[in-house]
């Protein structure tokens, strides 16, 4: 009982955990929803210089009067040789925000400035934004998952142990019933056709 019960325990807590991480992820997902694009961009306009830093990360949006097939983004750098290009368009709306719409994104490889151009007003924002507003929430989710699962698996393997050793004891309880003989009553061992040896009046050999 001590290995079941101990089982069951195991098994609310990965439940009580694995609910734990839906209510962190839904909780960090409501938070990057409610982000004001505008209050955290880092640049605003049609041209100009944002400033980035070494492995940044950015999202491009731009306003919504258009579609994102309508705006055309350059950010880049150019040296006496080259004209290094960063942005890449991605039209996806899943990441569209109230008034703009999503246009792609670059990283940088640089600590410093980047050319900006655009044929409409565009916004930057630096993804660590989301990160600040409920990406840590949503990865802080990922190990209560983790551990719920693997507690179930936990739990599992030992309810069915336990299980089976119930039913294995169950099945050879390991005592052994012999029925008495009534007194007075003799068994002959050997004897043929019910006969004994005292009723013919003689021992056997």
């Amino acid at each position: 009982m001590g290995a079941r019960r101990n089982g069951y325990l195991i098994l609310g807590c990965s439940v009580g955990s694995i609910v734990m991480s839906i209510v962190i992820f839904g909780v960090g997902i409501f938070q990057i929803d409610e982000i004001d694009v505008e209050e955290e961009a880092i640049f605003t306009g049609r041209s100009g210089i944002v400033s980035v830093e070494n492995y940044g990360s950015y999202s491009v949006f731009a306003v919504s009067d258009y579609t994102c097939e309508d705006v055309e983004v350059s950010i880049y750098v150019e040296d006496e040789e080259y004209v290094w290009e960063y942005f890449y368009r991605d039209c996806d709306n899943v990441f569209d925000e109230d008034g703009w719409i999503y246009v792609g994104y670059f990283n940088s490889d640089v600590d410093g400035s980047l050319n900006v151009d655009a044929n409409r007003q565009i916004l930057i924002i630096d993804d660590m934004a989301y990160f600040d507003e409920g990406g840590g929430a949503m990865l802080l989710s990922l190990p209560f998952c983790c551990l719920g699962f693997i507690g179930l698996i936990i739990a599992v393997t030992v309810l069915i142990t336990a299980k089976d050793k119930v039913q294995g004891t169950v099945a050879n309880p390991g005592i052994v019933f012999i029925e008495p003989t009534p007194p007075g009553e003799k068994v002959q061992v050997g004897a043929e056709g019910g006969s004994e040896w005292w009723e013919h009046g003689s021992k056997p050999e």
